[in-house]
């Protein structure tokens, strides 16, 4: 094991290493253990090939494999089977890794598993491209972040270091985790994107937004992470129980990872069946320019409307209708208790104001 092939694949490999592992690229690799070294000339080609429980060491960083080959003097240097690579920040494991020094990228495919300090991610293939510090996981990607308490899945994911910039397509879903692991909030979309490393994501096209009783579409939906805020853009809508909620912009605000408080911009309605029983005969409705809405144990317990604020409530005692009655004004606040609105109050101008009664047709 000590001829100059071993010399010039453990010259190589260190260069390869180097790309990934920048920090210790003036430590010399070194072989620690190899069952065999082999050599064999297929046409005008050399190759050369460590078997069996090999194992290199680079500084802190450790390689364990079944096989290393290359062919002499051409890319790529491959590690085969049971890849292992590891050290104090990030562990890599893989059943294939090739490294294509000219290139300057590594490829590792077949179960691949890759532990930094702030996540892990799992996917059929992981492509690292040193020039523009850009790493692309394809096929069943996932990428766990348990200080954020958040899951990325998706068919294909780049992510730029040095910008701490990501994308992810194919049918992206984030997910979101309280600190007992159990769920409160799935977001679906066409893309979605990470700045700053996390602290902003904008999830685009068809994005369905899921927690428990409520359920929010739009176009496109972006989350600020330290606010626990989200704004929706593009036919946005909530469902909260019997409610749908719809404007130009609505804003959601979570805390605790729950829907605590919600505001509309423009064009606000929300529409409720009066008779949840009798779904689409009479609609209640609630209009204006600007609305604020309160949660209360993952339900709507109170609406305040402004500016042009109308409000239509079908009257429904003891299962009989009674009529409709119909307000207008400055400012509307309606209470609920268990979706069903219990108080109404209008603050207005009195030649502003108007309320209006209409009994049922006879």
């Amino acid at each position: 094991m000590k001829s100059d092939k071993r010399i010039i694949i453990g010259l190589l490999m260190c260069a390869a290493f180097s790309f990934l592992y920048a920090g210790e690229k003036d430590e010399r690799l070194r072989l620690i253990h190899a069952d065999q070294l082999k050599q064999e000339t297929i046409g005008q080609q050399t190759y050369q090939k460590l078997q069996g429980q090999v194992e290199f060491q680079q500084g802190s960083t450790v390689i364990k494999c079944d096989a290393a080959t290359q062919a002499i003097d051409r890319d790529p240097v491959a590690l085969i089977g049971h890849v292992h690579i590891c050290n104090e920040s990030r562990t890599l494991r893989a059943d294939t890794v090739y490294f294509y020094q000219n290139e300057k990228k590594q490829i590792a495919s077949g179960r691949v598993l890759s532990i930094t300090e702030s996540d892990t991610t799992t996917a059929d293939r992981l492509v690292y491209y040193e020039g523009e510090n850009k790493l692309v996981s394809e096929g069943n990607v996932r990428i766990a972040n348990p200080k954020e308490r958040t899951v990325l899945t998706g068919g294909y994911a780049e992510y730029f270091r040095s910008q701490k910039f990501g994308k992810v397509v194919l049918q992206p879903v984030l997910i979101k985790l309280d600190s007992l692991g159990i769920e409160t909030m799935r977001i679906f979309g066409d893309t979605m994107e990470v700045f700053e490393g996390g602290e902003r994501t904008v999830a685009e096209g068809a994005v369905r937004i899921v927690q428990p009783r409520t359920e929010a579409t739009c176009q496109r939906a972006e989350y600020f992470k330290k606010e626990e805020k989200t704004v929706l853009t593009g036919s946005p809508k909530v469902l909260q129980s019997n409610h749908e909620i719809s404007g130009d912009t609505l804003w959601l605000y979570l805390e605790d990872a729950q829907l605590a408080r919600a505001q509309v911009k423009g064009n606000g309605l929300v529409t409720a069946d009066a008779d949840t029983l009798n779904k689409g005969r009479w609609v209640n409705k609630l209009t204006g320019q600007a609305m604020e809405f309160y949660f209360q144990d993952k339900k709507l317990a109170k609406v305040v409307v402004f500016n042009q604020a109308t409000s239509l409530y079908h009257v429904i005692e003891k299962n009989e209708y009674k009529g409709l009655n119909e307000v207008t004004g400055d400012k509307i606040e309606v209470f609920l208790e268990n979706g069903e609105a219990q108080r109404v109050r209008v603050t207005s101008d009195p030649e502003l104001s108007m309320g209006k009664y209409s009994p049922p047709k006879i």
